[in-house]
């Protein structure tokens, strides 16, 4: 029995567009949320995760979220807590530490095409080899217990130097794809940040398949 006298009951808050996929690998309050009633946190929005990562890729995706999402650099280099490469071993970092609100987390385009590309990530379209390795690590991440795969075409979505964000060098081949491996497993929700280079064409095409 709990006295809720003078107090209100509601249900928690779904905060379905974060951008807690650092903080809370060392905040696993993921402050101030819960303060505000969120009870459930999605990370991995627009494609901005930071797994899966090689160490040689962890500056550039830090930097990356200074620029595109306003983060204090210093702050992720000291607190990120790097135990972890693959996007699975993301997930059981994350379970392993805990977290006060429920997670969901996607599987994110920008970070998955900056483990197969590397630096080109952010300046080419992939080759069909590439876009099949991609495509391995998303279903490798659907069977980790990834929520789905978001995504992001949005001009105004620019990372370290100005550089687009690496999911804006897509193509639309790249995107299919990526959808449908994200779909094999018969579930998995699609988010992205459209941009005008993305018809609704497309994204009706990509929901048909």
């Amino acid at each position: 029995v709990v006295d809720a006298d003078g107090l209100a009951l509601m249900p928690g808050i779904i905060d379905s567009h974060t951008h807690f996929d650092a903080q809370i690998t060392w905040d696993p309050y993921v402050r101030p949320s819960p303060a505000l009633g969120v009870t459930t946190a999605v990370i991995g929005n627009c494609g901005f995760t930071i797994a899966p990562c090689k160490p040689a890729d962890r500056e550039s995706t830090m930097r990356n979220l200074t620029q595109v999402e306003g983060m204090s650099l210093e702050v992720l280099r000291q607190g990120i807590d790097w135990s972890f490469e693959t996007f699975p071993e993301y997930l059981a970092l994350l379970e392993q530490k805990g977290c006060v609100v429920n997670l969901a987390a996607y599987c994110g385009h920008s970070s998955v095409r900056t483990w197969v590309m590397g630096d080109e990530a952010t300046q080419r379209a992939a080759t069909p080899a590439e876009i099949e390795k991609m495509a391995a690590l998303v279903r490798d991440a659907m069977a980790a217990g990834a929520i789905g795969f978001a995504s992001s075409t949005s001009p105004a979505h620019n990372g370290a130097g100005g550089l687009p964000m690496p999911s804006r060098l897509a193509s639309d081949e790249e995107h299919l794809a990526l959808i449908e491996a994200m779909g094999q497993g018969g579930r998995g929700v699609y988010m992205v940040t459209k941009g005008g280079q993305m018809p609704v064409s497309l994204l009706e095409q990509m929901s048909a398949r």
